[in-house]
């Protein structure tokens, strides 16, 4: 990006900090209709879970800047016939967010394998989105190698897992000055709308109930710099090795694109299929970033469709 629009993004921003300064509140305690909230120390690290239903056991990994709260639709209907364990990463939601500096992919994946083990987990069901999708794979490689009964099943939506363009809200995280600085100017409102626009296909789905719970979390003490961490370390050093590794997994792996993804292209949703060997991708049309959210109904019917298999 040249010099004159990074010019042009950093007056934006001292517009915005005009008007639009004020923190959001969610309009209800909309975590009620995730599950009951529990906690997870994790070395010290208090991670925010919520649990629901009875069965099998699912975890819901959320993608980069977003929260449990993404798994409001599924996670509920998922209940019915599992028990559904919904994380706040590390750093997100109400989870604690450490300055440490440990927001990579593996860090995260670490957590929630040590979740999986502490928890007894087997014959598990891990579904990542984005963002989450990268940690799901990750957690699969470091629980598989000496415990390979506790993962069944993977479900990808929309997955980060191959080097790609960046969307303007990473990058923006990942510059020096203006993740740092950006962040203190704009308000989490307008951003949480503007990155909600990117991912959704059908502007018009976007509420305003949902802007201002993204824009909520984003605003808690440290959220902003624990989305500048993760932004800085979102690709992980190893990540042609990581892919090779794609070729080894041998549980069955449901994929599910948005077919007018801006935020993590098709192309990739293609990739995982070429490179998974035993995966089955489907594609929704008119659809982008967010299926669960956007398309609560048919990724909800997809997914249970492919667990009671």
């Amino acid at each position: 990006m040249g010099p004159f629009k990074i010019i042009l993004i950093v007056c934006l921003f001292l517009f915005l900090a005009v008007g639009c300064s004020h923190v959001p509140v969610p309009s209800a305690n909309l975590e009620q209709s995730i599950g009951e909230p529990k906690i997870f120390d994790y070395h010290g690290v208090r991670i925010n879970y919520y649990e629901a239903g009875q069965g099998p056991p699912v975890i819901l990994l959320h993608g980069f800047g977003s929260s449990a709260y993404s798994w409001r639709f599924l996670g509920p209907a998922l209940a019915a016939d599992h028990r559904v364990f919904t994380l706040d990463l590390k750093g997100y939601g109400l989870s604690a967010k450490p300055e440490d500096g440990k927001y990579a992919i593996s860090d995260q994946a670490g957590m929630v394998a040590e979740f999986i083990r502490a928890r007894d987990l087997h014959d598990l069901v891990v579904i990542g989105h984005s963002m989450g999708g990268g940690v799901a794979l990750m957690t699969y490689f470091k629980v598989v190698e000496d415990e390979p009964a506790r993962i069944k099943k993977m479900v990808l939506i929309d997955s980060a897992g191959y080097p790609q363009k960046m969307p303007w809200f990473i990058w923006l995280a990942k510059a020096p000055v203006l993740g740092s600085v950006g962040g203190n100017l704009v308000s989490p409102r307008f951003a949480s709308t503007m990155a909600l626009r990117k991912c959704y296909y059908n502007k018009a789905k976007i509420t305003d109930a949902q802007i201002d719970t993204y824009a909520y979390y984003a605003s808690l003490p440290g959220g902003r710099e624990a989305v500048v961490a993760t932004a800085q370390q979102i690709v992980p050093e190893d990540i042609e090795a990581v892919i090779a590794r794609y070729q080894t997994i041998k549980v069955p792996v449901l994929i599910v694109w948005g077919a007018e993804d801006e935020v993590v292209p098709l192309s990739v949703g293609r990739n995982f299929k070429r490179d998974i060997p035993n995966s089955e991708l489907v594609i929704l049309p008119q659809c982008g970033h967010i299926p669960q959210e956007e398309e609560p109904q048919e990724t909800t019917r997809i997914a249970k469709e492919f667990l009671q298999k």
